[in-house]
């Protein structure tokens, strides 16, 4: 059975999260529903700002789902980036890949990165191939921004992916979240998938091959994107387009299990997608 640990949570638009027998919660970060599928043995962790699954295994995030307001949004580039343990979570794995004993281990900053330097107590973490699933600009503006230093959304993100292509989104959706007043961001890991123009990506050791992001509004309206690893800064986002059925079939996951009959449209040209002929 999965065990919930929550923080305070800001208390909007609440829907329904089905656990084990008769139990209901209410997490207001999902949109129809929280993600189904992940292992029993998961911790589901709430947050002012997110929702994640934690895998007893890796210690890290099968996924995270977020809820961007207009008001949430803000500037983040003086905000410090330090990471802190996740004292919410009761699995004794520890976080893949994130600490180093060796001296030297910091990377030169990150120029013009939305993620400079990460450090956990003593330790440098390899901010070359660390991020966060949750952007720090989509909740600059709200005084609960600390909540994303906790290592709970911490993911080995390689650098040319996570500032190019993947930034670039989380930038659409903060400003599609100024028009739609709300907009709901579902992410997480893929650690095999079948690259259109390639045979099957798998993971190399414990660092995932791929990451997904799908995006849907009030409406129903669904975007759904897989970024490969070793995507170039340069690369599009819009480039990256998926679509519903293959991101919940590669990830194994229900990602709106209360939503009937969706998605109700696309949100492709409102992220600054062309139509696609």
């Amino acid at each position: 059975m999965k065990s919930i640990s929550a923080a305070l949570v800001i208390a909007a638009g609440l829907l329904l999260m089905p656990m084990a027998g008769a139990e209901t919660f209410h997490i207001s970060h999902c949109s129809a529903g929280c993600p189904d599928g992940t292992p029993e043995s998961n911790e589901i962790l709430v947050r002012n700002l997110y929702v994640v699954s934690i895998n007893q295994q890796s210690g890290l995030a099968d996924w995270v789902a977020y809820r961007v307001l207009k008001a949430t949004v803000g500037v983040a580039s003086l905000l410090p980036r330090e990471w802190r343990a996740e004292s919410l979570v009761h699995s004794l794995a520890p976080p893949l890949a994130t600490v180093s004993n060796e001296p030297g281990g910091r990377q030169p900053l990150l120029e013009n990165s939305p993620e400079q330097v990460y450090r956990l107590t003593e330790f440098r973490i390899n901010a070359s191939d660390q991020g966060r699933l949750v952007p720090m600009t989509s909740f600059a503006g709200t005084s609960y921004w600390q909540d994303l230093n906790y290592l709970s959304v911490m993911s080995p993100l390689k650098a040319d992916m996570r500032g190019g292509a993947w930034s670039r989104l989380d930038q659409a959706i903060n400003q599609l979240a100024q028009t739609a007043g709300e907009v709901f961001v579902l992410a997480g890991p893929l650690f095999a998938y079948h690259s259109p123009a390639t045979s099957a990506i798998t993971a190399v050791g414990d660092i995932p091959a791929a990451y997904f992001k799908v995006v849907v509004d009030s409406g129903g309206r669904v975007s759904a994107f897989v970024f490969d690893q070793s995507l170039p800064r340069h690369a599009a986002f819009c480039d990256q387009i998926s679509d519903l059925d293959s991101v919940e079939q590669i990830s194994n996951l229900r990602l709106f299990p209360e939503a009937s009959e969706w998605p109700r449209g696309s949100l492709n040209e409102a992220l600054g997608c062309q139509k696609s002929e």
